[in-house]
Formats: structure tokens, sequence, C-alpha cells
């Protein structure tokens, strides 16, 4: 069957078309130069046992921008350089597993709710409706609260809050194509439902599907970076996330800036890239939803 490979084909005709934009160019070389630079943070960082938080150098606390220190020290005399790679290499791992995995499971439970029975239709939906409905931050913030800390626990609540947004597109778009004869005969020669389901409807709804989570790419790193600005200094001071860099840095914004301003810079340029390159492939991919602010750019 080479419907998969077709539809995958017009999500290449949206990248070429995005790719005629300077700003989508732009955007995707930057994203590409943070995640390559933050999947080899860990082999590349200067002192890879401050970047785990595990190395404690009180004697070099807030030490400013050297060449020994390239962004400095924070407040336990650990290298921030290190830090930042460390927690760069948090948020994209994070960040791709939570668009991935919510992806996958918004897009199989969408696409079954639209041809299962009229109840199981309606609650499936409900489930969804009602997660959208709660803000994301506030439930993901909530799992996390009574869960704990750490990264498994925070990608299970980011997940949690994300697929029922993949599920009512993946949802919508089955939802039409479930009246059409190639969805219908299957099931009259006596064909599961997962099978209609994996070999007739999955294959058409995954471009609009891939395009929404490509989109959420810059929200989903902001989220994670909200929730451990806001709950991970209580947790661990230890954990080379960016978000909690930030909140154990703001003490030091008027005195030594380089403590909360090199992790801040590097959060900004990764959830911009990735929102700018996620919206322009959005825009080609919905031209009639198109942004007047990207005028701007």
């Amino acid at each position: 069957m080479t419907v998969l490979p077709e539809s995958l084909g017009d999500l290449l005709k949206f990248f070429r078309r995005a790719w005629r934009r300077p700003t989508f160019r732009v955007a995707i070389s930057l994203a590409l130069a943070l995640t390559v630079l933050g999947l080899l943070g860990p082999y590349v960082a200067p002192y890879p046992l401050q970047g785990l938080g595990v190395e404690v150098v009180p004697e070099k606390s807030l030490l400013p921008p050297s060449p020994k220190h390239l962004l400095g020290t924070d407040a336990m005399g650990r290298d921030i350089l290190s830090r930042v790679l460390f927690g760069l290499w948090r948020a994209i791992v994070v960040t791709l597993l939570v668009i991935t995995l919510s992806t996958v499971l918004g897009l199989l439970i969408g696409s079954v709710a639209a041809i299962l029975p009229k109840p199981l239709e309606t609650v499936l939906v409900y489930i969804m409706e009602l997660l959208i409905s709660i803000p994301s931050v506030l439930l993901a913030a909530a799992l996390v609260a009574a869960v704990g800390g750490g990264l498994v626990p925070l990608t299970v609540a980011l997940v949690v809050t994300w697929w029922p947004w993949y599920g009512r597109v993946a949802y919508t778009q089955a939802r039409a194509l479930r009246e059409l004869d190639f969805v219908n005969l299957p099931r009259l020669f006596g064909l599961s439902r997962l099978y209609v389901v994996r070999k007739h409807v999955v294959p058409h709804i995954v471009p609009p599907v891939l395009v929404e989570a490509l989109s959420d790419l810059g929200s989903v790193v902001i989220e994670m970076s909200t929730i451990t600005f806001i709950f991970g200094a209580a947790q661990s001071i230890s954990e080379p996330d960016l978000g909690v860099m930030v909140g154990l840095g703001l003490r030091y914004l008027t005195t030594h800036p380089w403590v909360v301003l090199s992790p801040a810079l590097f959060l900004a340029l990764l959830a911009v890239s990735f929102t700018v390159f996620g919206e322009v492939l959005y825009e080609e991919a919905n031209p009639v939803l198109r942004k007047r602010w990207f005028r701007w750019f």
C-alpha cells in the first residue's frame, strides 16, 4: 500500500514551500544547531560532573566568565556552560519524547474513536475535550506535584496534557473519512476495526497530525521549563535543567547576571527557533490561517 509514503510526500511538499522563506531557514538552522549541541552536550561539556550537579566547588562560587569558565560559575561553584549543555540535552530529549509519544497516542486514540460504536466514541471524545479544557500547564504541574520530580514523571505529565490535542485532530480527520467507500467496504467484508484504522485511516491523517505536532515543539519547551521553574528548585537544586537554573539564578540578576542570563538565553533561543519553525510549517500546510504578525519577519 502506497498511501503512507504519498502522505509523507505531502509533508515534504510543505517543507519545500516553507524552505523558500528566510525565516524558516534561519529557524530550522538554529533549531538543528541547538539540537545537535544539546545531544552532544554531555560528551563535550568541559566539566561533566559539575554539569550533572555531582561535583561542587565552593571556592569558585560566582566567578565571572573567563577562559576556564566561558559562562562563569554559579553559587555552588559549578561551571555554567556544563550545566547549560546538560540542561539543553534534557530539554531536547524530553521535548522530542513528549511530542513523539503524544502524537502516536493521539493518532491511535483519535482514529479509533471515529469508527467505534457511538457510546464508546462519545466517551473518548468527552475525555479528550475534558483534558483540553484544563490549562495544560496547570494540569501538568499538578501531576508533577502529586507524583514527584524527575525526568519520567515530567515526561508522563506532559504527554497526558498534549495527546488530547492530537487526538482531536486525528478524530476530526478520521471522522471525515469514515463514510467513504474505501473505509466502509473492508468493514462490510468482515475485517476488524483495528485493521481498517491501520490500513485505511491512519495513513491519510498522518500529515495534518504531524504538522500540528511539529508546530507545538516550542510550546512543549516553554511548558516544561515553566513547570521546572516553579517546582524544580524546590525538589532538587542539582538538577541540570534550564528552568531550574533560571529560577535559582534570579536572586543574582542584579549582582551576578551571568548566572541567570546564560540559561535564559539558551532557553529562549531553543523555544523561539522551535516555535518559528513549527509556525511557518503550519502556515504552509494551512495557508488560510497565515498569521499577520509573520509579515514583520
